[in-house]
């Protein structure tokens, strides 16, 4: 994995370089613009999902789980095509096996919520521009253009999820827990990392590679607004905190037996299926076999849909103040100024013949 990130770097920073020789200049004092950027936040792992097993992009999005993301960047134009925008936000998912269709998901019945911190490097290649899009005759400039966006992010996570009271019904009666479902309090979200669900104890830190595309409108250049839709894949499978199996009961406590396994029979015989007792043996942990409790083998994955409002940023530099600039200093030989008086009007203010 450490390789693969520092090939990514590399691979990254040569196609910057590599595109912005050979550009076309840009006016200095327009390279700089700030901004904040708002939108959704959506998620692709072990969890929801539609009735096949997962499909990667909008495939198995659930949009009655769509939360947040906000930004804030500022962004730096080395030329006509080559931008870097950099950025600190954070990108707010959840979602539930409850709004499944897949009948192995829903008997699991996990869910959670998660709270993405994320800093980022990101090149923008503009692939498509039109300098003013407005017809002569108005007043304001409005220019044009498509991008596509990759780079690097840096995030810190935290998984969070609550007790399911048909859970801990379920459990006390069959004996895997010995604290009364009364006790518990079904409203505290729970820190999954903390509690090793699955028995591991992994990272609250891990990278994804943004990728995706964006449009982008400048008024009069002065400021910026761009409509952006990025999917950023990650290092990590515990965005969910699902990835692997079941924890051993005996090294968690009540609490985290119910959270490790939240499925419950009730549920199970909604389903329909042929042996629920049998069955409901799948989404537990078991001595006899390995019952998965998600799949390691594809990692977790953030969406983010969002529109920007950026100020440009105006300067000049100092060779263009010192020979463009309102206050130029006169050196050396100037042109005389012309007469204010018509030509042969004579000091006296008599006219001359």
């Amino acid at each position: 994995m450490k390789h693969r990130m520092i090939s990514l770097i590399k691979a990254t920073t040569f196609i910057v370089f590599t595109l912005t020789l050979g550009s076309n200049r840009l006016n200095a004092q327009y390279r700089w613009d700030a901004g904040i950027a708002i939108g959704t936040g959506n998620y692709l792992g072990d969890l929801g999902g539609e009735e096949l097993t997962r499909r990667d992009l909008i495939f198995d999005l659930h949009v009655d789980q769509t939360k947040y993301s906000v930004h804030s960047f500022v962004r730096y134009r080395f030329n006509n095509i080559i931008s870097l925008r950099g950025s600190f936000g954070i990108v707010s998912i959840k979602d539930s096996d409850a709004s499944s269709i897949n009948i192995d998901r829903v008997a699991r019945n996990a869910h959670f919520r998660n709270k993405i911190y994320e800093s980022s490097a990101r090149v923008q290649a503009v692939f498509w521009s039109r300098p003013n899009m407005l017809p002569y005759q108005f007043r304001r400039s409005v220019s044009g253009e498509f991008y596509g966006i990759s780079g690097l992010s840096y995030f810190r996570h935290n998984p969070q999820a609550r007790l399911n009271r048909q859970a801990a019904i379920y459990q006390y009666n069959t004996g895997l827990i010995s604290t009364s479902p009364d006790s518990f309090d079904y409203n505290i979200w729970y820190d999954l990392r903390d509690i090793s669900t699955e028995g591991v104890v992994y990272s609250k830190g891990s990278i994804a590679v943004p990728m995706g595309i964006g449009a982008g409108f400048t008024v009069n250049k002065n400021w910026r607004v761009c409509f952006e839709m990025v999917w950023s894949v990650t290092f990590t499978d515990y965005l969910d905190d699902v990835s692997t199996t079941y924890a051993d009961p005996a090294t968690l406590n009540d609490i985290g037996r119910v959270l490790s396994s939240p499925t419950n029979l009730e549920l199970i015989n909604l389903l329909g299926v042929a042996d629920p007792e049998v069955y409901i043996q799948n989404h537990q942990y078991s001595d006899a076999f390995i019952s998965p409790r998600g799949n390691s083998s594809r990692n977790d994955a953030f969406g983010t849909l969002q529109v920007s409002v950026s100020k440009i940023i105006k300067y000049q530099s100092n060779f263009s103040k010192r020979n463009y600039g309102h206050k130029k200093k006169n050196r050396g030989w100037t042109a005389p100024s012309r007469r204010s008086k018509p030509r042969g009007y004579n000091r006296k203010g008599r006219a001359r013949f």
